[in-house]
C-alpha cells in the first residue's frame, strides 16, 4: 500500500511538472490540457490547488478562463458597499471554492466540446459543490486587508563577475509596511550562471503603503527562502555573499485580514 501511494504521488508530481512546462512554453494553459494530463484530478483537489498556485506565481493564465469567483466577490462587496477586490485576502475557503469552480469549468467545457455524458455528470456534480462552497465562503465572510499591499510585479536581477560557484537561482520579493505586514510574493524569476559570478537583486519601485522589501532565494527546486534579516530600504541593492543561500522561511500568502465582510454587517478582526 505504501509503495502504491509513493508511486501515485510520483506520477502526480510528474503530471504537474508536465503541465507547468507546457504552460511556461505556451504562455498559457487550457482546461482541455489540464483534463488530458490529469484525467482524475477531482480525486486530488490539493494537486489542482497546487497547480493554480504555481500558475499564479508564474503569471500564466488559463486560456479563455472567466474568473467567475472574482466576479461574484466583486458583486458581493458592491452590494455590501464595503471593501474592494484589491483588498481581498486569499484564504483557505477561497482557494477551495476556486478549485471546485475550476473543476466545474473544466468538465463544462469538456462536455460541450465532446458531448460526453460522463463529463456532463461531473460538470453538474462540481457545479453543485462549487455553489455550496460559495455559500459557505460568503457566510463565513470575505476577508479583507484595510490597507492592502500590492505584491511586486518583478525584481531586477544582475549577474556579473564574481566568486560564487556556478548555480541557478529561483528569486522572489515581497514588500512590507511600517506595521510589519507583508505582501504576497512576486512571481518566481530564474537566474544564474555556469561560471563563477556575483548576484545582485534590486526592487526599484515600492507600491503605495510599503516602506521596505524582502528578498527570497533558492538554489534548488524548493521554495525560495528569506535572505535578509531586516527589511531592505527602497532602492537598496541586495547581494548574495560567499556564505551562500540561507535556508530562511518561505514567503507567505500575503497580509492577514483586518475585517470579515458578511451580508448585513462586518466583523473587525484587528485595528
Amino acid at each position: 500500500m505504501e509503495e502504491s501511494t509513493k508511486l501515485e504521488a510520483t506520477e502526480q508530481a510528474d503530471a504537474l511538472a508536465e503541465l507547468l512546462e507546457r504552460a511556461s512554453a505556451q504562455g498559457y494553459i487550457t482546461y482541455d490540457e489540464i483534463l488530458e494530463t490529469l484525467p482524475e484530478v477531482e480525486e486530488r483537489l490539493d494537486v489542482l490547488e497546487d497547480l493554480f498556485s504555481r500558475l499564479r506565481e508564474m503569471d500564466i493564465p488559463v486560456q479563455d478562463q472567466v474568473d467567475e469567483v472574482e466576479e461574484e466577490i466583486e458583486r458581493f462587496l458592491r452590494d455590501q458597499e464595503r471593501g474592494s477586490l484589491g483588498q481581498v485576502v486569499i484564504d483557505r475557503g477561497l482557494r477551495h471554492w476556486h478549485a471546485l469552480q475550476t473543476l466545474e469549468a473544466v468538465y463544462r467545457d469538456a462536455y460541450f466540446n465532446q458531448l460526453n455524458d460522463r463529463y456532463g455528470a461531473k460538470w453538474k456534480h462540481y457545479l453543485e459543490l462549487s455553489e455550496k462552497q460559495a455559500r459557505r465562503y460568503f457566510d463565513a465572510g470575505v476577508a479583507i486587508a484595510l490597507q492592502a499591499l500590492r505584491r511586486p510585479a518583478w525584481v531586477e536581477i544582475e549577474t556579473g563577475d564574481g566568486i560564487l560557484p556556478a548555480s541557478s537561482y529561483r528569486i522572489q520579493a515581497t514588500v512590507v509596511n511600517a506595521q510589519g505586514d507583508e505582501s504576497a510574493p512576486c512571481p518566481v524569476q530564474v537566474a544564474g550562471s555556469p561560471l563563477p559570478h556575483s548576484l545582485k537583486v534590486r526592487l526599484h519601485y515600492l507600491p503605495e503603503g510599503a516602506s521596505g522589501w524582502n528578498v527570497y532565494l533558492s538554489d534548488t527546486d524548493g521554495a525560495p527562502g528569506l535572505q535578509n534579516d531586516t527589511p531592505l530600504a527602497p532602492g537598496q541593492i541586495w547581494e548574495l555573499t560567499s556564505e551562500g543561500v540561507k535556508s530562511g522561511r518561505p514567503a507567505g500568502d500575503g497580509q492577514a485580514p483586518d475585517e470579515l465582510i458578511r451580508a448585513g454587517g462586518s466583523l473587525l478582526l484587528r485595528g
